[in-house]
Formats: C-alpha cells, structure tokens, sequence
C-alpha cells in the first residue's frame, strides 16, 4: 500500500560498519541502499600487551565519533540530493547518541525514530525485516 510519504532512509550503524536502507514509501520492502566503513585508524595501534586500566581506550571512542562524522557526511549528501523525506536511526546506545547529538538542523527535523540496537552482525538478506516495522507511515 503506497501512502505517498516518500522516501524513508534507515541507517543502521555500529563501530565496524554502518548500512544505510532506504524504502520508497510506508508499507514497503526496505532495500540495502548502500555501505559506509570506517576511517583507516588515525596513528598507531597500541601494543598487544597495552591495557586501559581506566575504562575504555580513548582511542576507540575518537574513532568511533571519526566514523559519525563521516556517517552524518553520508546522511548530508543524501538530504542534499533529496534521495528521503524521512529518517531513522538504529546504532548502539552510545553511538546512537552521538550520532543523535552531531545530525545538523536539517536532518534532526527528519529523524522520525531511532532505535538503541546493535544490529550490526544482522545479516544483510534479514536485515529488510528487522527494519520493515520501523518505517510507519508518518505525520505531513
């Protein structure tokens, strides 16, 4: 059933690697839009034998808000391009709200949901029905 919304984008993220799917309108299938990794590590690795003995390596979480940057980048493009209408957000409870906190004004006022999940290790071909119930249809 088309309900004439437009295009919702999914992004689904965790530290590894993040997918973005899109569906055309409430009520359909999602697809795999696209794949975003990463940045290469900035600096070196830290020896095997090193350990944070005070919570957790502070390299790790300016890495992670580097690969948020580079996912609100994504979203940018995408707003920019008119390619959705529509938003929703499922990454990891911290990730989740540091990417809540870096989206700008434009992409804020299109997040519709989000969802603290780690779906990373969902496989692709499950991922259209984990995300199917998230994408409603929204208020004009």
């Amino acid at each position: 059933m088309a309900t004439g919304q437009g295009a919702t984008w999914v992004l689904v993220a965790d530290g590894h690697h993040a997918r973005v799917l899109e569906v055309e309108d409430a009520g359909l299938v999602p697809r795999l839009r696209s794949t975003v990794k990463p940045p290469a590590p900035e600096g070196q690795h830290r020896s095997p034998e090193h350990v944070w003995r005070h919570g957790e390596d502070p390299r790790a979480e300016h890495e992670e808000k580097r690969f948020v940057h580079v996912l609100v980048q994504t979203l940018e493009r995408g707003l920019a391009d008119n390619h959705f209408r529509h938003l929703v957000l499922v990454a990891p409870p911290r990730m989740l709200g540091v990417l809540r906190e870096s989206l700008s004004r434009g992409l804020a006022d299109r997040l519709r949901a989000s969802l603290a999940k780690d779906w990373g290790r969902v496989p692709d071909p499950e991922l259209p029905q984990q995300v199917r119930p998230l994408v409603e249809i929204w208020p004009r």
